[in-house]
């Protein structure tokens, strides 16, 4: 498994499909409450990049996620944050 280091900690690229991951996009794109999922799917729908956030417990659903709301020619990828918090609480300011 590839780690990759991004402006949001370390994360592991579990699947790299065609190459799509690319860390200036993801760092541009990723939100502080992503922060509380184990497993994050990157895709790009029409040139913009979509970032999706599953726990544990649902990781079964992604590959109807995939299947079901990327597009058929998109490229995607699937993080693993081993750093995740699922406790994670975002303070509104």
């Amino acid at each position: 498994m590839t780690t990759i280091e991004t402006d949001y900690g370390t994360f592991e690229i579990i699947k790299d499909d065609e190459n799509a991951f690319n860390v200036i996009d993801f760092n541009k794109k990723f939100v502080e409450i992503l922060g509380k999922y184990e497993f994050i799917i990157g895709d790009y729908f029409q040139e913009i990049l979509r970032l999706k956030g599953f726990t544990r417990e649902n990781s079964k659903r992604i590959p109807d996620y995939i299947n079901e709301y990327c597009s058929l020619d998109s490229n995607y990828y699937i993080l693993r944050n081993p750093n995740f918090n699922p406790n994670l609480e975002i303070k509104e300011e």
